[in-house]
């Protein structure tokens, strides 16, 4: 899980990329199952996305 979500954040890390702006994300997963590369790389989208759109 660790290996997967950090693939799908290096890859989608641009989304958040602004000058002179950090942010501080930590990922909690809870559950029984591996799920799919292409579903976490979907949720890690939608969150920075939402990150971005709201500024938090």
């Amino acid at each position: 899980m660790k290996r997967l979500l950090r693939a799908a954040f290096s890859l989608n890390k641009y989304i958040l990329y602004e000058k002179n702006k950090n942010y501080y994300i930590i990922f909690i997963y809870k559950a029984y199952f591996l799920p799919k590369y292409k579903n976490i790389e979907t949720s890690i989208k939608k969150i920075f996305n939402y990150i971005k759109n709201n500024q938090f």
